[in-house]
């Protein structure tokens, strides 16, 4: 569902096997994407869907996204993931590396109905979470401690999941586009983790040491979170030639390899794919 700017291609050498892993914005356009993946349907191992999940996550509920159920519903043959088993299953590996930042750094977690496996681990390593669904999803400039959003969530979610994808999401060409905003929240913490689209779309022009949680970067996206002032990058996803796959690409490589999600973090382990730190200040 996002921009065609951001297209790729990258072979991989993964053992004995060989992956083509290739990258098809639809600049936010729904019909384009069910086209697209009706095409591809039988023609390759495993499709990965960015822009979409298939459902949003709080606690042990799962509450329907419609756009993603859509197009989960166009793809008889291939298997098609939206990243949520690399976000549960590896995701939370990456807060071990945060053993350098003082025990209670808070963290800004962009959307934890998109990340909160992310969210919980790092509650539970000592890293207070605030949850930016209110401001980033729902633009109302507000921040919430992670239980006290869950508790909002369990009571609002059966309504809020039905709103329209792109008001809650920037897509296609909006992806490329800046907005700052909510400073306030940003100023409030050390960590800030989640979706990079979420996170450059409002990001302040000054970061003094922070530290960015997300996947799916480019050599400029890097280059703009340097200049900006961010102290380190911790990747939830390898880095290929220069790219850092999102994590639906992530697990459609781990279903093409033939693993299933409880798998997911051997395998990724043996081919040196877990959560890496990265100084951007040097």
């Amino acid at each position: 569902m996002g921009t065609v700017k951001r297209d790729y291609q990258i072979k991989l050498n993964c053992g004995q096997e060989t992956i083509l892993l290739e990258r098809r914005g639809c600049n936010g356009r729904l019909d384009m994407a069910a086209r697209l993946l009706k095409e591809l349907d039988g023609r390759v191992d495993a499709l990965g869907l960015g822009g979409a999940n298939f459902y949003y996550h709080l606690g042990s509920r799962r509450y329907p996204c419609p756009a993603g159920q859509y197009l989960f519903r166009q793809v008889r043959k291939t298997p098609l993931v939206d990243g949520s088993g690399w976000k549960q299953w590896i995701e939370p590996r990456a807060i071990s590396q945060l053993a350098f930042l003082p025990t209670g750094s808070r963290a800004l977690v962009v959307s934890i109905l998109d990340r909160f496996w992310l969210a919980r681990a790092l509650q539970a390593g000592g890293y207070p979470v605030l949850a930016g669904d209110a401001a980033f999803g729902l633009k109302l400039p507000l921040g919430f401690p992670l239980w006290t959003f869950m508790i909002l969530g369990y009571l609002t979610m059966p309504l809020l999941a039905r709103l329209p994808l792109a008001y809650l999401y920037p897509l296609g060409l909006d992806q490329e586009k800046s907005h700052p905003r909510y400073r306030h929240l940003f100023a409030r913490v050390k960590i800030i983790a989640g979706d990079w689209h979420f996170i450059r779309h409002h990001l302040p022009v000054s970061l003094p040491g922070k530290v960015i949680i997300t996947s799916g970067t480019t050599p400029a996206d890097r280059e703009l979170l340097r200049r900006r002032g961010a102290a380190w990058l911790l990747a939830t996803t390898p880095v290929f030639d220069g790219l850092s796959p999102a994590a639906n690409a992530m697990e459609a490589i781990m279903v093409a390899l033939g693993a299933t999600a409880p798998q997911y973090t051997a395998l990724a382990g043996k081919l040196g794919w877990l959560p890496s730190l990265y100084c951007l200040q040097k």
